[in-house]
């Protein structure tokens, strides 16, 4: 007997995927997935269709969510580095989590217009195209943008856009709001779920997140994060390159974190495959048996 494909981290068009969360269940049945968690951005609107979907699939479902947060370190000048947060089994209905999503997205749309509103001086795009684009209660992000800059041929496809256009150094960018990686971490414990670092390294080696440099000052900057709520690492992720995985393995096993695989799927708007990293059985009941703030949908 094969073992189970568990992929804990996907998106749908509640944030900046291709897929209906309906769709991305027949998507997961399809490849083979045994678990499936939904984490869209800053949103759990998603929820109750992928709720309802998996409950007439062959597959259990993780309900979760993957808050946007920021560190702002003196080192830096206080530059906000940006660090994706997977929360997990989270009570979607916990009065600091509504309010900090609601908060986020509201910042996300009033950024995205503004940059829309930069984009229009040098190509053919509006931001009622894009307002278009966004589905009521999804999480506006810049692949709407892309979304509408690939209708028009104006690039060929999103992953395109970020590298140029999008670009978050680029000069049509817009930062947005995020809380600090410290509140965030409180507001997923808090909703009793699960929190776990989403691909860590995917934005270089920065001194949040980092694995560079002596093992001891790498252990003391995750002991930091796992002091103040941290619970686990997603290794396993395209985004990680292969020799930053083997320390952060070591700094998992150190401080005893959770460890994840995952496709972070965003259907069509990227080409990460469902499946594609795993997370073996052993961790999946770890955050099974940690989060309280919401059920898993069992394998019908």
């Amino acid at each position: 007997m094969s073992d189970p494909i568990i992929d804990l981290h996907s998106h749908t068009r509640a944030s900046d995927g291709s897929d209906n969360p309906s769709e991305l269940i027949a998507q997961a049945v399809a490849s083979g997935i045994s678990t499936l968690a939904i984490t869209d951005h800053d949103t759990t609107s998603g929820w109750a269709e992928a709720v309802a979907a998996a409950r007439e699939a062959p597959l259990s479902l993780i309900p979760g969510i993957e808050l946007s947060t920021q560190v702002l370190d003196h080192t830096t000048g206080f530059v906000p580095q940006s660090i994706h947060l997977l929360g997990y089994l989270v009570d979607p209905q916990h009065p600091a989590l509504v309010e900090e999503m609601a908060k986020i997205r509201s910042h996300r749309d009033n950024r995205l217009q503004m940059m829309v509103d930069k984009l229009s001086a040098d190509y053919d795009i509006s931001w009622l195209e894009v307002r278009a684009t966004i589905p009521e209660g999804a999480t506006p992000g810049r692949p709407h943008i892309a979304e509408v800059l690939i209708a028009k041929g104006i690039v060929a496809d999103t992953t395109e856009a970020f590298a140029h256009i999008l670009a978050a150094d680029g000069p049509y960018h817009v930062p947005h709001y995020a809380p600090k990686l410290d509140r965030a971490l409180s507001i997923i414990r808090g909703a009793g779920g699960v929190p776990v670092l989403a691909h860590p390294l995917s934005r270089g080696d920065n001194l949040a997140t980092g694995v560079s440099g002596p093992l001891e000052d790498v252990l003391a900057r995750y002991r930091r994060w796992v002091e103040l709520g941290l619970m686990g690492v997603e290794i396993d992720h395209r985004e990680n390159a292969p020799e930053s995985r083997e320390v952060l393995a070591v700094v998992a096993d150190s401080l005893d974190l959770i460890v994840t695989g995952s496709s972070d799927y965003h259907g069509t708007k990227k080409p990460n495959l469902l499946g594609e990293n795993r997370t073996r059985m052993e961790q999946l009941e770890r955050i099974l048996h940690a989060g309280v703030g919401a059920e898993a949908v069992p394998l019908s």
